[in-house]
């Protein structure tokens, strides 16, 4: 081989060697900016999420069995979650905040809109006529949390008296068998109990969620003041879902048959009031599931 061709050889191994780490160069650098884009853009879809999407989310998780142990802390971060929720995060329908809407022709006192059910939960959001009152009603064995998102409302809770925290499970567990057998045999009887004022106050668009649990808060009413008003609920388990060995859950209603003191009233328990009807409008708002 001349010094012509060991040169030329010699050019094409330089030339080659500086093509292919050039080329490599390249490479890494768009794979390092797709990268950046990429992780950009997985950021931006976590924090454009609907905030309702959100909360439907940890609804899941709060109330999913797998959890159960962690619930306290799920359920704080879930009210947090719903203390932020607005009407427009729902689609909410404006016309409804129109006391117009509320005068026309055979236009129920109550509109319901279901925004998700499954075994687990229940979301759903009530709007009531102006000066309309929700009856007071009980949620069996249930965890529920109520957010307004238009208007004014008058929120009365009840919790049953004596409380019985540590063995409510129980104790609500034997009172359903005996009510179920009652219920089979065609002798219901319907209940009477003391309860204790837990709240009474009103809950604007801005107020914080308010909480119930299976003893806690577990019977209320819900009166709208002189606009219509609107709230957003979560309740799990859901009505009619079945409670082991005893049935389906219903709801039951009562009125305050005592008063026996500023804070204590005996609750007896009636049938459905014929004043309380709703109709029904679709979901709006982002999809779920």
């Amino acid at each position: 081989m001349t010094f012509a061709d060991s040169c030329a050889l010699l050019s094409c191994r330089i030339f080659s060697t500086y093509f292919i780490r050039t080329k490599f160069s390249c490479i890494s650098a768009s794979r390092f900016h797709m990268d950046i884009r990429d992780e950009a853009k997985s950021t931006m879809e976590i924090v454009n999420v609907p905030p309702i999407v959100s909360t439907y989310r940890h609804a899941l998780h709060t109330f999913d069995d797998k959890f159960k142990n962690d619930l306290n802390i799920n359920l704080t971060k879930l009210k947090s979650m719903m203390d932020n929720l607005k009407a427009e995060d729902l689609g909410f329908d404006n016309s409804l905040n129109d006391p117009a809407t509320w005068k026309r022709p055979n236009k129920a006192p109550c509109t319901y809109v279901e925004v998700f059910q499954n075994s687990l939960v229940n979301m759903s959001i009530f709007v009531l006529k102006p000066g309309f009152k929700m009856p007071l009603h009980d949620h069996p064995h249930m965890h529920g949390l109520l957010k307004v998102i238009a208007g004014a409302v008058n929120i009365r809770s009840f919790s049953e008296y004596p409380l019985k925290e540590a063995v409510n499970t129980i104790d609500f567990t034997i009172r359903a068998k005996h009510e179920a057998a009652r219920i089979a045999h065609g002798l219901h009887k319907r209940r009477r109990l003391f309860a204790t004022i837990s709240q009474n106050c009103v809950c604007r668009a801005n107020s914080e969620t308010c909480i119930l649990t299976p003893s806690i808060s577990n019977y209320h009413e819900i009166e709208a003041l002189n606009m219509p008003a609107a709230f957003f609920d979560i309740l799990s388990p859901p009505y009619d879902t079945l409670i082991e060995e005893v049935g389906p859950r219903r709801c039951r209603y009562y009125y305050v048959a005592n008063e026996i003191s500023t804070n204590l009233v005996e609750l007896q328990e009636t049938k459905v009031p014929e004043c309380f009807y709703c109709d029904q409008l679709p979901y709006l708002g982002p999809c779920l599931g």
